[in-house]
């Protein structure tokens, strides 16, 4: 009996999501949005890393014309990435938040896309809980670069605010430098988050195209009408822009080449909903803190209205910081006009995966052995 490949796609996105939500509704969607055929095609490609299309030629069971037609297919639809790497053509398998980020983008006003948005959004507002059986976040924040680094000097921060040591910070804490490293090919696509809020009637005022993405992720989404190639100057505007609208820069949570950089609003983005919820496999903290000087404080709250996790409050006339709930993003020190902010170095830091693709084969990892061990103690329930 041929395997349902529908059900076995299902699966592999557990493997990145926990328990699909709505899992027959979103079986129904795949299918609407990719052919058996095309799936076939889906699983000749690796589970992690890519493969070379010369390859997928040799094992597919297929007329190239018609191979190439369902990788054409797949690309577009998001559920895998075509890009050249060493001068071939390759195939990556995308995972779920990639795939449905790209069925969201898509211009068409179809029922489709609006289920991939409501599915989404459920997520978002906390409707629906994803398990992830994972412990690694996948994303990490980088402060405001101004905070921690003298490349900073340009913005407008208070010159009260001392910033550590630049012989302390390394260039995974600074995003321009992060960004001229992976700036080979940029290119800019919609927010999926604020867009999402935006179909459902939910959107917030913050722009769109804030979602930096580098190299084969950029490639990838600019050939299917996604996102557009821009420089790095523009790239930086962007950046200056979002901090100013106290936007928080998230970066895949690895040393060496990141794909992308989001710039997320504590009212719409997945990463900052997840970590106001509790959940710590989603989002991490930059490597700073910030430190508090009562002496230094007005108590003008400005800080309060600036901070993107409500980590503070005023007690006595006096700021509180809840430490478990600050992610280090810098945005009361740009804030505060009187230097009672300034970020450190924390005392602990986190172990960072080489790469990008060193921190999805982690994540995956951890997924399988989380699943397994659910199924073992009965706690996955299927639909």
């Amino acid at each position: 009996m041929a395997k349902d490949l529908y059900e076995e796609l299902c699966k592999f996105y557990e493997v990145f999501m926990g328990p699909l939500p709505w899992r027959d509704e979103f079986r129904r969607a795949l299918e609407e949005t990719v052919t058996q055929e095309e799936l076939a095609v889906f699983f000749l490609v690796p589970m992690s890393g890519s493969a070379p299309l010369s390859k997928l030629e040799r094992r597919a069971r297929l007329p190239a014309t018609e191979l190439y037609a369902c990788v054409e297919r797949l690309a577009s639809e998001g559920l895998i990435m075509v890009y050249t790497h060493d001068g071939q053509t390759v195939c990556e398998r995308g995972n779920p938040a990639y795939m449905t980020e790209q069925q969201v983008r898509k211009a068409e006003d179809t029922p489709r896309r609006a289920f991939y948005a409501r599915f989404f959004n459920s997520i978002l507002n906390g409707e629906v809980s994803i398990a992830i059986p994972t412990k690694t976040p996948y994303y990490r924040v980088l402060p405001v670069e101004g905070t921690v680094s003298e490349s900073g000097a340009r913005r407008v921060i208070p010159v009260e605010v001392d910033v550590p040591d630049p012989r302390a910070v390394l260039p995974v804490d600074v995003v321009s430098e992060m960004i001229r490293r992976d700036a080979d090919s940029i290119a800019v696509a919609d927010c999926y988050c604020r867009l999402t809020k935006r179909l459902v009637g939910e959107g917030c005022g913050h722009a769109l195209q804030t979602c930096l993405v580098f190299n084969r992720v950029a490639e990838a989404l600019v050939d299917y009408g996604t996102a557009r190639r821009i420089s790095y100057d523009e790239a930086m505007r962007i950046i200056w822009e979002a901090e100013e609208a106290g936007l928080v820069h998230n970066v895949d949570n690895c040393e060496g080449e990141i794909t992308s950089v989001c710039n997320c609003c504590p009212c719409c983005s997945i990463l900052l909903t997840s970590w106001q919820r509790g959940m710590t496999n989603a989002d991490s903290p930059s490597r700073y803190r910030v430190a508090y000087e009562a002496d230094a404080c007005i108590a003008c709250e400005t800080c309060l209205e600036r901070c993107p996790t409500m980590a503070r409050s005023i007690v006595d006339e006096l700021v509180v910081i809840d430490e478990a709930r600050c992610l280090g993003c810098g945005l009361c020190v740009t804030a505060c006009r009187q230097g009672a902010n300034r970020m450190v170095l924390r005392d602990q830091q986190a172990r960072l995966p080489k790469t990008a693709e060193d921190l999805y084969r982690q994540i995956g990892r951890e997924a399988m052995i989380g699943i397994a061990l659910q199924k073992l103690t009965g706690l996955v329930r299927r639909s």
